[in-house]
């Protein structure tokens, strides 16, 4: 989970500003733990690679669950994730949803996704977390637990952002494409499948809800993709006439989702499980 997008070095003011640390404690880091900056300028200024700001990132995510700075820093540097279990980071989670602390939701799910991958952090961490919330919601009515689940949600979306998977397209074989339906409010579990592929290997690209008929076919035409799913979670967003006129025009379209429960849809349906949706991509 790189700090920028085209992998350029950052200086240690930019990264204090992207991690919100000062530039005091990542020199404390450096000097007493070994994480710091691998590059130097000629005028021994530090830089500080995608693969440095992924490594303070983790450092900080571990801290914000409680661990001591020479634990984390150790957990780091060897990459061993025996130190947190599941049951830890959903606890940590809930506690950041609760008060809607997005910055340390964000490093926890980046940490998440760096040290158990992306389909284990859905399924093992961030899902049973909203499910929680949202059961909670739908029962009292909380507004509390609403705004949690906005909180969680907006900063996972926004960690798979900020993580980046290759993606390679196998020969004779085109990426799988995710699309939502115009109204669709919940992206997150389709993003989380998407990014779960790509974690594997396989090729997928998300292309979000506010996708055009235009812009499907352009992207269709150039990426041959091996299926188009269309994602609904609720009725109201699930759009029959998209799904249709993809399936005539010869995109093989695949409906995913329970909005799509009981309407006409077209194309071979989706597992409904996480795990199974995912198998039916593998090979």
């Amino acid at each position: 989970m790189s700090s920028t997008s085209d992998g350029r070095s950052l200086s240690s003011s930019e990264v204090a500003r992207v991690l919100d640390v000062s530039q005091v404690t990542l020199r404390t880091w450096e000097q007493r733990y070994g994480i710091g900056a691998s590059e130097r300028e000629e005028n021994g200024r530090r830089r500080y690679t995608p693969e440095d700001v992924d490594r303070l990132r983790r450092m900080r995510a571990l801290q914000a669950q409680g661990t001591r700075a020479r634990e984390a820093a150790r957990l780091v540097l060897s990459r061993s994730v025996a130190g947190t279990t599941v049951e830890r980071r959903r606890q940590r989670l809930a506690e950041a949803a609760e008060l809607l602390d997005v910055a340390t939701i964000g490093d926890l799910v980046d940490d998440a996704l760096a040290s158990l991958g992306v389909a284990k952090s859905w399924t093992e961490v961030v899902a049973p977390v909203l499910r929680v919330i949202g059961e909670r919601w739908a029962k009292a009515g909380d507004r509390n637990a609403m705004a949690a689940e906005w909180a969680l949600a907006a900063a996972a979306s926004a960690a798979l952002d900020r993580l980046r998977v290759p993606a390679p397209v196998r020969a004779g074989r085109g990426p799988a494409l995710f699309v939502c339906g115009p109204a669709e409010r919940h992206e997150l579990p389709v993003k989380m499948l998407s990014a779960a592929l790509g974690d594997d290997g396989a090729p997928a690209m998300f292309l979000s809800g506010l996708v055009s008929m235009d812009v499907l076919r352009v992207v269709s035409g150039r990426f041959a993709p091996s299926a188009v799913v269309v994602w609904s979670m609720t009725s109201p967003s699930a759009d029959v006439r998209t799904l249709h006129t993809l399936h005539a025009e010869g995109i093989p379209v695949r409906p995913a989702g329970p909005g799509w429960r009981g309407l006409p849809t077209v194309g071979e349906p989706l597992p409904p499980s996480f795990p199974d949706a995912l198998a039916a991509f593998a090979g």
